[in-house]
């Protein structure tokens, strides 16, 4: 049994339960976490995809983006944990929308890039990513229709964690321990004897015949 993989799958289950139980609250979290990751993609941005090519209008593009999505990200963050619900609303939509903007920008990024022999197969993923969770985030603030959603995947993550779990349960080693070590030991050494006795008489046979040739 793979113990990190075990505790993995307890965990997705963790998660699952959390949202089957409290979908608000799990919004609330998602967006909070959501606002993180983009302040660390914005701080990557900055200092890494901006440089990818020497070119003023893709680096001033790039300067914005992660600007940009640093500052959405601050507020994901704050807003919900200072103010009313309201709030927690409203940024989500404001994240929709920015998913959108930066899913633009990736397009054009990918088009510089891929025109300087850059590989795009990680933007294009996030594109793609982006627009997925920019149409989550439209959805969730609508109380009956994301609730619903929320709990529908609580309950796929709760299944899914327990199977994987039980899986890697499953999959526990199985050790075969002997009873005794000293008689698997007596036992070999019986059969090397009862071997070297057959060959010693084999040989003695072999010596007989050979003298009875010879008379």
């Amino acid at each position: 049994m793979d113990k990190n993989k075990f505790f993995l799958g307890l965990m997705i289950v963790t998660v699952g339960l959390f949202m089957l139980i409290s979908p608000d609250s799990f919004m609330k979290f998602a967006v909070i976490i959501l606002g993180i990751a983009l302040v660390f993609d914005g701080i990557f941005i900055l200092v890494t995809v901006r440089n990818l090519i020497v070119d003023k209008n893709y680096g001033f593009v790039m300067a914005v983006h992660g600007w940009l999505s640093i500052g959405v990200g601050a507020l994901a963050v704050l807003l919900p944990m200072v103010f009313a619900t309201v709030f927690w609303t409203i940024m989500a939509y404001s994240l929709a929308v920015y998913l959108l903007v930066a899913a633009g920008i990736e397009v054009y990024a990918i088009n510089m890039l891929s025109r300087n022999g850059i590989s795009t197969k990680k933007s294009i993923f996030e594109v793609i990513i982006c627009v997925i969770l920019a149409i989550v985030l439209f959805i969730l603030p609508s109380q009956t229709l994301g609730n619903a959603i929320v709990r529908i995947l609580g309950i796929v993550l709760i299944l899914s964690g327990a199977i994987f779990s039980l899986v890697q349960w499953k999959l526990k080693p199985i050790i075969i321990q002997p009873d005794s070590i000293e008689d698997i030991t007596a036992e070999a050494v019986e059969a090397e004897e009862e071997a070297a006795e057959e060959q010693s008489a084999e040989e003695q046979t072999a010596n007989e015949s050979e003298t009875q040739g010879e008379q």
